[in-house]
């Protein structure tokens, strides 16, 4: 038998009817004969858009991941309030500002003000109280993103958070595919999946696209025990958490190599 070589494009664009998203979806190719014994794959290019917000509200249908809005912080006077800021995409003084006022109102009924600052040195934010001793607690989902991992407090008046705030959002993204992968890939919580490939979103802006080839066939080489037919192919989008992330109306696209047997 000889083995030959197809590159296939992969797009959101020629989803299957009945495909939950652009980035949840089906393929059915209409070449069948290079697609019916399939011994491997490689992956050459992968296009995904990052339109993520780094502010999300756990909705699924947002797509943005596990939410990461809430604040929870209290006193013994005002007992737990929890404020949470809309799902979106902000820059620290939009976060500051926001906060700040979503803070001010739940405060408002006990006659206590906050004022946040940041040091332009270190990059901590600084919460400084009118009255009261507060503690900010670790069980916010917000806590990572404005500096804090374990529960801080109870201290009078002022706050200062232990670690610079983080505005990244969601650094990564995975390919995931039952037809593509064969189980190649491994998570450390959930043990084997269907990982094709990560795409790295460092240093790509909020609202633009991530782009990855791969010029090492050996290193994006996904080998199957037995040759597949991949006539119909699923894709989907995730975070590093597993979550399904939603693009929109934006496109998703895959190159991928084919080799088979004739």
């Amino acid at each position: 038998m000889t083995s030959r070589e197809k590159r296939v494009v992969i797009s959101s664009d020629d989803k299957d009817n009945g495909s939950i998203s652009n980035s949840n979806f089906k393929v059915t190719l209409k070449e069948r004969y290079a697609t019916q014994s399939v011994d491997r794959i490689s992956i050459a290019e992968i296009i995904v858009p990052n339109c993520f917000y780094n502010i999300s509200d756990g909705d699924s249908k947002k797509g943005n991941g596990p939410a990461n809005n809430q604040l929870i912080f209290g006193s013994l006077a005002t007992g737990n309030l929890i404020i949470n800021l809309t799902a979106g995409q902000y820059n620290i003084l939009q976060l500051i500002n926001f906060l700040q006022s979503n803070m001010n109102t739940a405060l408002s009924p006990y006659g206590v003000t906050v004022v946040i600052t940041r040091d332009e040195i270190t990059n901590l934010l600084l919460f400084t109280f009118s009255a009261e001793t507060w503690t900010f607690f670790m069980a916010s989902s917000m806590a990572k993103v404005i500096g804090f991992i374990n529960d801080v407090g109870p201290y009078p008046l002022a706050i200062l958070l232990p670690y610079p705030p983080d505005l990244s959002g969601i650094n990564s993204v995975y390919i995931h595919s039952e037809a593509l992968s064969d189980g190649s890939g491994i998570d450390a919580n959930k043990g084997i999946i269907n990982l094709v490939d990560a795409v790295s979103l460092h240093n790509v802006p909020y609202g633009t696209f991530a782009y990855k080839q791969t010029t090492d066939d050996a290193f994006a080489l996904i080998n199957y025990t037995m040759p597949r037919n991949l006539n119909v192919i699923d894709i989907r989008l995730r975070d590093r958490e597993g979550n399904l992330l939603d693009i929109g109306t934006k496109r998703l696209t895959l190159v991928i190599k084919m080799y088979y047997s004739v």
